[in-house]
């Protein structure tokens, strides 16, 4: 009887087990579809670009646009540098209005040419090179906010804009009240203008992304790729297995606290032949900081500035 017993239940142990394991495969390979299914497009980098830095870390630059549409503004342009160890992430701002080549603004490249005459730009500005661009629309980010538990964005500037109110500080926007706070209009010189109030959207949500405890269900975690499929288009080289590479190696080993905000150095301002007013590089801190990027020394250059 013995025998018999310890025979059902090592049966009943493997079938738990191959259960398991069934289930188990069955969310990975949903999983991997998911990731599979967000939109690559081979245009979004230029043909011809430098080789990737020897130190093994990742530029990525994000583009935030209104449309959802090609051709559409660029409203936020950032670079994400994700270390060689996979530990430390800083989001570079790019102001759209930043003079480059001697006569364009770099949000005009984007409507001129794409994302690839921003690469080409980003890399001349910097001297790095720009591994890869993800591409999003970002009035459809509120329910990718609301999958992530809402982001913290630190407000500059108290604020009201219609049923909503932002107080200064520290705060988390759900989905609902980050649009009605990067759609709030300009009211005066010195509030919030809408490209900043994005900037900090969009900052909140890669350090969500990064953080938050709801990305350890599986479920949410395929909402949210499914999600992203929806609202995100990455480059060609920007494969599933490079994403997920990615992905783990941040969570696994980064948090809030390696996550830095650094806005490009900036000079003086002035306006174009057509009246657009941009604003000019900083040339000398921006080749320093330019350095840091692909030295991969930017944590040694934050100290020194």
């Amino acid at each position: 009887m013995g025998a018999r017993r310890l025979r059902r239940a090592s049966a009943g142990l493997l079938a738990a087990t191959l259960a398991i394991a069934v289930v188990s495969i069955t969310a990975v390979g949903s999983l991997w579809l998911s990731l599979a299914g967000i939109r690559r497009d081979p245009t979004l980098l230029p043909p011809d670009r430098p080789a990737p830095s020897s130190s093994g870390a990742v530029n990525l630059l994000l583009i935030g646009s209104d449309s959802h549409q090609p051709g559409g503004a660029a409203s936020v342009l950032m670079l994400a540098h994700v270390d060689a160890a996979g530990r430390n992430v800083h989001l570079i701002s790019l102001p759209c209005d930043l003079l480059v080549g001697g006569s364009d603004r770099l949000g005009g490249l984007y409507l001129q040419g794409g994302s690839a005459a921003v690469v080409v730009a980003v890399q001349q500005l910097l001297g790095i090179t720009v591994d890869h661009v993800a591409l999003t629309w970002l009035p459809g980010m509120s329910r990718l906010i609301d999958l992530v538990g809402g982001i913290p964005v630190d407000n500059p500037i108290a604020a009201t804009t219609g049923r909503f109110a932002f107080p200064r500080g520290a705060i988390t926007l759900s989905g609902e009240e980050a649009l009605a706070f990067v759609r709030s209009d300009v009211a005066g010189a010195h509030d919030l203008d809408r490209a900043e109030s994005q900037r900090l959207v969009l900052q909140g949500l890669v350090s969500r992304l990064l953080t938050s405890n709801a990305l350890v269900n599986p479920g949410v975690v395929k909402a949210v790729l499914d999600q992203l499929a929806t609202e995100v288009v990455v480059d060609s080289d920007l494969d599933a297995r490079r994403m997920v590479e990615l992905f783990f190696a941040l969570r696994t080993r980064s948090g809030a606290r390696y996550l830095q905000a650094i806005k490009l150095p900036t000079g003086t301002r002035g306006a174009l032949p057509t009246g657009e007013a941009y604003v000019a590089p900083d040339q000398q801190r921006v080749t320093t900081l330019g350095r840091a990027i692909a030295s991969d020394t930017l944590p040694e250059w934050e100290r020194k500035r």
